[in-house]
């Protein structure tokens, strides 16, 4: 029973390995992709700070 616990585990662990080298963004060899890649890290990072930033100018404004 211990024996195949080990190797049940030992081939999960064999398949989350490979799956973790299948990313397709960690090693863009083209260059219009790498920035298309960078301009939306920065586009959905910021976009909830616009949002909120937004909202209070918003209700900034109304209050006057």
């Amino acid at each position: 029973m211990k024996s195949i616990r080990s190797v049940l585990s030992l081939g999960i662990v064999s398949l989350a390995i490979q799956a973790s080298h299948a990313c397709s963004v960690c090693a863009v060899a083209n260059e219009e992709a790498r920035y298309a890649y960078y301009a939306t890290t920065a586009l959905l990072t910021f976009l909830p700070l616009l949002m909120i930033g937004g909202v209070v100018f918003y209700i900034a404004k109304k209050s006057r």
